[in-house]
């Protein structure tokens, strides 16, 4: 299920960023056919067989799509790889946080018998702050990639960023896949 879970993903990434790839430039630089992208990557599956290479697999087609969609050189390439590692993981930490806070707040709201409202109401400044700290993290990531990416490639990664989240997190809800975002790393994981 796991492993099917990541095929459906790398594709369906691939298929999403591919159409922000043409909201970005003309459309004549336009997308392979969805169903195309995922035989081949099912295929690669197939052939390969274990997870931990489709992993490799999919982390390298992202990494060649944000090269490409982006418009990075080699060296910015790797300059962005301990970029993205430090602020993923730091990403992934506040998004662990926010969920548990938001499962603590829905019991809380649920037991409406004994409604603890310090309970609730410690919960909402907890995801406030927690909304602090996104907005700052994100700050901090795009000082750091202001280093050595223009603005516009700043943009274009962001952009990029987003709709691979997004995509993944509604291949996950549409799959009941419970695994932790880890599977949608940017590139240089």
């Amino acid at each position: 299920m796991m492993r099917r879970a990541l095929v459906a993903i790398a594709a369906l990434a691939l298929a999403q960023s591919t159409s922000a790839h043409a909201q970005l430039r003309p459309r004549r630089d336009a997308a392979l056919p969805r169903a195309n992208v995922g035989r081949q990557i099912r295929g690669n599956q197939q052939v390969g067989g274990n997870r931990a290479q489709l992993e490799r697999q999919f982390q390298q087609m992202l990494f060649q799509m944000t090269r490409r969609r982006v418009g990075l050189t080699d060296a910015q390439m790797s300059q962005l790889v301990p970029v993205n590692q430090r602020f993923e993981t730091q990403r992934r930490n506040l998004q662990r946080q926010e969920r548990q806070t938001r499962l603590a707040l829905r019991d809380a709201m649920r037991d409406s018998s004994q409604s603890d409202q310090g309970k609730i109401t410690e919960y909402l400044d907890q995801l406030v702050q927690l909304q602090r700290q996104r907005v700052e993290l994100f700050a901090q990531e795009q000082r750091d990639l202001a280093q050595f990416m223009t603005p516009l490639q700043r943009a274009r990664y962001t952009a990029l960023q987003e709709q691979v989240r997004r995509r993944v997190e509604q291949l996950r809800r549409q799959n009941g896949v419970t695994a932790d975002s880890t599977l949608a790393k940017p590139p240089g994981h």
